[in-house]
């Protein structure tokens, strides 16, 4: 198909194909979900590989494969992500150029190759399921210069069932939140010690911050959650 612009892949249960190999150089638009059915065997090996350098827009659901490989996708603007595999290296270091990102991933200490930024990232959702997200966070503040928007929630709960890997506050004070950073929410906020220290700091440091929004599942300790929000410091706008 060489002119195809437009893709979209739902596998069903009865799907035998284990690895999909999509190599499209006209692709502008890609839906993939792989979200039915669980592995049948830990030992086989479902996997995606993508090489669409035109890709533009791209909504990925996959709960399901061991393996994805994506080429680099400089015109990647839009993308919305939740995928399972713990390889995060492979494909959010491909969308070098994208300005509005949902994304839901398992993540590491190194989410995507060193030096890789996102200079028109203006937009961020992050799920709140993986034990690493906080890493992951840190890491896309320090490299997301230009970040107005940030939306924190766990969509899935969280089914990882690891407990949040400590909050490493960020060396320096990341760009984005003292020159960008307008809008901020955080759904499903327990507060921990760490989501605690997490939203001191950001509160603390975002110079630009219009509007935060809170919202808790805590039940009876609602209102002390949200007394103990109240409490922290906010940044002052430098006159």
């Amino acid at each position: 198909c060489p002119v195809l612009e437009d893709l979209v892949i739902n596998k069903t249960r009865d799907d035998n194909v284990m690895i999909l190999n999509i190599n499209a150089p006209s692709l502008r638009s890609l839906s993939i979900d792989n979200s039915i059915g669980e592995r049948t065997y830990v030992e086989e090996n479902h996997a995606f590989v993508i090489n669409a350098p035109s890709l533009e827009k791209m909504n990925f659901k996959d709960t399901f494969s061991s393996c994805l490989v994506f080429e680099h996708m400089p015109e990647v603007i839009e993308a919305n992500i939740q995928v399972i595999c713990g390889q995060s290296e492979n494909f959010i270091g491909s969308l070098t150029s994208i300005r509005h990102l949902p994304l839901c991933s398992l993540s590491s200490e190194t989410p995507y190759p060193s030096g890789t930024t996102f200079p028109y990232l203006e937009h961020l959702e992050l799920c709140t399921c993986s034990d690493e997200w906080a890493n992951l966070l840190v890491c896309l503040l320090n490299d997301a210069p230009t970040l107005k928007y940030l939306k924190l929630k766990s969509q899935h709960g969280a089914h990882y069932n690891d407990p949040m890997v400590l909050w490493k506050e960020p060396t320096a004070v990341p760009e984005c939140l003292s020159t960008h950073l307008e809008i901020m929410e955080w759904r499903q906020y327990e507060g921990t010690e760490q989501e605690r220290h997490m939203a001191a700091y950001i509160l603390a440091n975002a110079t630009c911050l219009k509007t935060a929004t809170f919202s808790t599942r805590c039940g009876d300790k609602h209102h002390n959650v949200l007394r103990k929000l109240k409490n922290l410091n906010r940044a002052q706008k430098e006159k």
